[in-house]
């Protein structure tokens, strides 16, 4: 028997919906717009039950999150076991995870950013590894890891911006069919460019996203535009080790110069210095500085590019 269940009539059992809820570790983070369901709901009933896990508070969603809000909505009190509502108690947490993530999967209810954030958890809190997560879903391991790319690498900030924009031009979508079946879709930006962007450093991420939204770029041009920002960044890379590299030669050649001093300090004042054999190695000094001074003269592009920062 389950507690808190409650009998509307011989052999039905049913759940107030209150003791029903969506748990903060849920996949679903954005339960979206509801309207669309709560009319088909309204007007055909519930089709598919939503299915549940007992839990100390009641009972938490594994799947039908939007069900569950629809549903509310429509002001519905109590579920009927086995018909509105499922519950599942044989199962680990983490088999209760994979649940949710399968079913939503399965019927691409929920956006890549999303999908990121449950392979995460999954691999980091339940062990899973992304190879088995692949196979187990049915999808490629590059997939898993280009959406693990936009849960760790994307910056939160950006995240909201691409999941609205997702949302928005749905809603637009959604309206737009209903309204006219010829009407020009609304701009969404394609995955594979916010996988791009998620490669960038996180100060370049949210101005390289406003860019490609605000002209309205498709893949081909959002992806070469992100190659030139890519570009830009490894030229600026490669002037800041170019400079470094200066400052580095530009302290050894100050270090020699103290060192000449000081050498030049010491063999005059000390009595015992064997004059010979210490001109033979300023001797070996002075050459092995000349093969550098040609080098440096004969201008590699290395050292052009060290000796302009000196």
């Amino acid at each position: 028997m389950h507690k808190n269940v409650e009998y509307r009539r011989k052999n039905v059992q049913t759940i107030h919906i209150k003791r029903i809820y969506v748990d903060n570790g849920h996949i679903r983070r954005n339960i979206r717009d509801i309207l669309g369901l709560k009319e088909t709901i309204a007007d055909a009933g519930l089709l598919q039950p939503i299915l549940v896990q007992q839990a100390e508070q009641g009972y938490k969603v594994i799947d039908g999150a939007r069900r569950l809000e629809a549903l509310k909505a429509l002001e519905v009190q109590e579920l009927i076991i086995g018909k509105d509502v499922i519950v599942d108690d044989e199962e680990t947490e983490a088999d209760f995870k994979f649940k949710q993530l399968i079913a939503n999967v399965q019927r691409e209810d929920i956006n890549d950013i999303e999908l990121g954030h449950a392979f995460v958890v999954l691999k980091e809190k339940y062990g899973y590894q992304y190879k088995e997560i692949a196979e187990i879903i049915g999808k490629t391991p590059h997939y898993v890891a280009a959406k693990v790319g936009l849960a760790k690498r994307l910056i939160p900030e950006v995240q909201e911006l691409v999941v609205k924009s997702w949302e928005a031009a749905k809603c637009i979508r959604d309206t737009l069919k209903e309204e006219s079946g010829d009407a020009e879709e609304p701009y969404s930006m394609n995955v594979k460019i916010i996988e791009d962007i998620a490669r960038l450093p996180a100060e370049l991420q949210r101005a390289s996203y406003e860019f490609i939204r605000d002209r309205e770029m498709d893949t081909g041009e959002a992806l070469r535009y992100l190659r030139k920002v890519k570009a830009g960044l490894e030229e600026a890379r490669a002037e800041e080790d170019a400079e470094e590299a200066g400052l580095e030669v530009k302290k050894y050649l100050e270090k020699i110069y103290r060192d000449v001093d000081k050498l030049s300090v010491t063999i005059k004042s000390s009595p015992v210095v064997d004059n010979e054999k210490v001109a033979s190695t300023i001797e070996e000094l002075i050459n092995r500085l000349n093969l550098l001074y040609m080098e440096v003269k004969a201008g590699s592009k290395k050292s052009t590019g060290v000796a302009t920062n000196l």
